[in-house]
């Protein structure tokens, strides 16, 4: 029984769970278990039923199931109202007492066991149980030896002081507390008492005591303190609680008490506030998000996974979660996610969230190491990394607990990342394409193998250097006057000059780029060659505009030569020409023209920018 008692769900009970007993209970309860003969505890407004091994086996069929439930349930048939009503006023005297019209003497008999009881007060000193025992039919001890039994077994010192005299008569147990020699029963005094309270209780212990002796209208003083016990100067906490009988005017006569040791207790709330507040510190200071999902009522896990998860967006809330965690949803600070439900950052409408939270079900809601796509409080998507660990009872999903880091960055790099190999290869591809054609044309066209050697080498600088100019651009595009300056720049020592670039901030696209990089080092080129770069006084200006239109803007272009020798029409197209003319127009969707006017060539670009 006392496994049963523990492994139960006493938070569903009028009781609460097992820390939040009360001492008085606590104690009875030990004293219950310990005991041979069969014993009972009704306990609480409801009459909650507690019991030992002995009793069990009275209850036959109906135990297990009747721990933790009301007495008048279990037994409705010793059920009595005069005698309970009276047990509960404290009187047990007068409840057993009690006869039915016939005169005959009313008692408690289960199972051939006739039980008395005994009024159990609570911390507080209000009845608020009963304590129970079974003997055979035919023994009746006294109830007064059972409650001296019960004190005994508590460990719990009585005393009973005279103001008139000073003097206090003490029980073993209250001499036992604080080391006293069991001969001081009659002589205890109030200056004894507090000589062994803590130096740093005693102050204001005296001052409430003297405070409750004054006031007329009390009649009870409680308070918990620390001793020091007389005989091995240990530090030990005390409760005490302490009736105060007055004369018909009000004044204080007597006092009669029961204290008891409650160190363990106290060890343990230190204990528990110092685990509380590391763990508080811990989530508090991660940089990882952690938090609590509280399932009201608890989920059945025992039902088919889509219900499992439908039950989970309607009873889950977030109860509790660190600062790092609201941060990665957008929020301000954790109280801002707390009562929250999954439909915050997984909506139900999301095909992939309720697929994630049906992985989370089968795999019996403990995961670590699985991905997650959930959104912020902006509607952003985010991607975490999550490690979760249930709390399951009786096959009920009570809580989740979880951390979570947020892998958002590295998620989108890798994406960004796998992007630019696909890109890569593609331009890979197109690039040697491009130097094929170039290749194939150069050779075709060059009248000997050393201006096909150079004809070749000079396109693959200038396809080399709209690489460059597109790779600090990481390929998202080049600005017209980089273009430019890369393709004039092999021949800046003819003089700036003889050679201007002017026009206003123009964006192009990749292809765009590289088809008029191209078709720049061709003009360049022959301009050295032939044009008006061939001798010392010829110059050229390239000059572009934009037309801004609703639809489409468009770019306007023009390479003019001047001073150089008089230009003729060519009896034949080259490559470079075909190249400007063709290529460059096809991937401008656009009109390109090369006019060979006697002062100088004239090459004009009109094109749409989009």
């Amino acid at each position: 029984m006392e496994r049963r008692i523990r492994a139960h769900d006493w938070a569903a009970t009028p009781l609460g769970s097992l820390p939040s007993w009360p001492q008085s209970l606590r104690t009875v309860a030990e004293l219950m278990l310990g005991a041979r003969q069969p014993v009972f505890v009704v306990w609480g407004t409801d009459l909650t039923l507690l019991y030992n091994d002995s009793f069990g086996a009275i209850l036959g069929p109906t135990h297990p199931a009747a721990l933790g439930r009301p007495f008048g349930e279990c037994w409705p048939e010793t059920w009595h109202r005069t005698i309970i009503e009276s047990a509960l006023s404290g009187d047990a005297e007068k409840a057993a007492s009690h006869s039915d019209p016939s005169g005959k003497r009313l008692g408690w008999m289960i199972g051939g066991f006739t039980f008395s009881w005994t009024p159990i007060r609570d911390d507080t000193g209000k009845v608020a149980g009963l304590y129970c025992v079974g003997e055979e039919a035919g023994d009746h001890a006294p109830t007064e030896e059972r409650l001296r039994q019960v004190q005994d077994a508590a460990r719990i010192g009585s005393f009973d002081f005279d103001r008139e005299t000073g003097r206090a008569v003490a029980s073993p147990e209250y001499l036992e507390l604080y080391g006293l020699p069991g001969n001081c029963s009659g002589a205890f005094s109030y200056e004894e008492w507090v000589s062994l309270i803590h130096p740093e209780d005693r102050e204001w212990i005296e001052a409430e005591t003297r405070r409750a002796v004054a006031d007329p209208t009390r009649h009870q003083l409680e308070y918990d303190f620390r001793i020091i016990r007389a005989d091995t100067g240990q530090m030990r906490w005390i409760t005490a609680r302490t009736k105060l009988m007055r004369d018909t005017d009000g004044r204080f006569i007597r006092s009669l008490g029961a204290q008891w040791d409650i160190t363990a207790e106290k060890d343990t709330q230190v204990a528990l506030r110092e685990s509380e507040e590391r763990y508080r510190s811990f989530i508090t200071h991660s940089s990882e998000g952690i938090w609590l999902l509280e399932f009201s009522p608890p989920l059945d896990a025992s039902l088919p996974v889509d219900e499992q998860v439908e039950l989970a967006y309607r009873n889950g809330r977030f109860v509790d979660c660190n600062d790092a965690m609201a941060r990665m949803y957008g929020l301000a600070r954790a109280d801002d996610l707390i009562g929250k439900t999954l439909d915050f950052p997984m909506p139900s409408s999301d095909p992939e969230a309720r697929a994630y939270l049906a992985g989370i079900v089968s795999s019996g809601y403990s995961v670590t190491g699985v991905e997650s796509v959930e959104q912020d409080a902006d509607g952003n998507p985010k991607y975490f990394d999550n490690s979760i660990i249930p709390v399951i009872e009786n096959n009920r999903l009570k809580r989740l607990w979880g951390i979570q880091r947020d892998i958002t960055e590295r998620r989108r790099a890798e994406e960004q990342r796998t992007l630019l190999i696909n890109e890569l290869n593609h331009r890979v591809k197109n690039t040697l394409a491009t130097v094929q054609s170039i290749a194939a044309q150069t050779l075709r066209n060059a009248p000997t193998m050393q201006e096909a050697k150079e004809a070749f080498e000079g396109r693959l600088m200038a396809l080399a250097r709209a690489h460059d100019v597109l790779t600090t651009e990481n390929w998202e595009g080049a600005e017209l006057k980089d273009v430019v300056a890369e393709a004039l720049a092999p021949y800046r020592s003819f003089g700036e000059d003889r050679l201007t670039a002017t026009g206003p901030e123009v964006r192009l696209l990749p292809r765009i780029a590289l088809a008029l990089s191209m078709a720049l080092q061709e003009l360049t080129t022959n301009a050295v060659k032939h044009g008006a770069l061939s001798n010392a006084t010829g110059r050229v200006d390239i000059v572009w505009d934009v037309t801004r239109a609703e639809h489409a803007s468009r770019l306007h272009l023009r390479w003019q030569e001047s001073g150089g020798p008089p230009v003729r029409t060519p009896t034949r197209q080259g490559f470079g020409s075909r190249l400007i003319e063709r290529s460059l127009a096809r991937e401008l969707n656009g009109d390109v023209q090369i006019t060979f006017h006697p002062g100088g060539v004239l090459c004009t670009v009109d094109a749409p920018l989009a």
